[in-house]
């Protein structure tokens, strides 16, 4: 089973590129992050002739969230339950392989701006919301998606510069520790131990070229899944071509 996370940073920008990943990878499920895609607009035809039954919610210009499967579903849930929400950055449904049900929840979560912010505050609020939620419903389950949080140095480039800064800050990793010790698993960390694995770069500085990254793309699963969990990639080459997202997509494979 492959599974693939991407904040694509505009569907409509990206579509062709994630149907060059469809061609390249054929993942079973898709979570993409924000689409900036408003509903009437979402390519779910489209998507359906590549054999994607697709669950989504989108606003202009900015959020929005969705998940592609090829697999049968059910249990949609639409933004973070008990938590009122104008964004649009949370979506949830349970999947079918073979003989297991697992809960897919694909999360783009706040940036935070600064941490003297609102935004910051929202973040925060957002997060506790989402671990409540996760609190109430332990299962076979995969948390994916742009968490906006690098958990330790090792997913920073030169993280002296990121001391007191939003996406490393203690408060936003305690968040992040807190969702783990729900009886969840860092993927990536797990097979990687000592390698950065970058996610994202940002546009400006010649960020890529020069490996100034964070890992800020997680996909995690719960300890049950963990027997499972065979192979994590990050598909750098899409961040390489023309008109990227500044976000590599991730992919987990796993075997049942």
């Amino acid at each position: 089973m492959k599974v693939l996370s991407w904040n694509v940073n505009s569907l409509k920008i990206r579509y062709e590129q994630l149907g060059q990943i469809i061609t390249e990878h054929g993942p079973d499920v898709i979570s993409l992050q924000e689409t900036k895609t408003q509903d009437d607009n979402f390519p779910e035809r489209l998507l359906k002739d590549q054999g994607y039954d697709s669950i989504f919610m989108g606003q202009k210009t900015f959020n929005g969230v969705a998940i592609l499967t090829r697999l049968s579903f059910e249990n949609i849930i639409y933004n973070i339950p008990n938590f009122e929400d104008a964004q649009k950055r949370f979506i949830s449904l349970d999947v079918h392989y073979q003989n297991k049900k697992i809960k897919i929840m694909n999360g783009y979560f706040p940036n935070g701006q600064s941490l003297d912010s609102d935004k910051f505050v929202y973040k925060k609020k957002w997060i506790s919301a989402l671990i409540s939620y996760i609190q109430d419903n332990q299962s076979d389950a995969l948390l994916m998606g742009d968490f906006n949080i690098a958990p330790n140095d090792i997913d920073c480039h030169e993280p002296e510069k990121w001391i007191n800064t939003v996406l490393t800050s203690n408060e936003e990793r305690d968040l992040f520790n807190k969702i783990i010790e729900l009886n969840y698993v860092d993927t990536y960390r797990e097979l990687n131990p000592n390698e950065p694995g970058y996610t994202w770069w940002d546009y400006r500085m010649a960020a890529f070229r020069r490996n100034l990254g964070l890992r800020i793309d997680h996909i995690l699963a719960s300890h049950s899944l963990l027997p499972f969990v065979k192979k994590f990639d990050v598909l750098k080459e899409y961040r390489k071509i023309e008109r990227p997202s500044d976000h590599a997509p991730i992919l987990l494979t796993m075997s049942f």
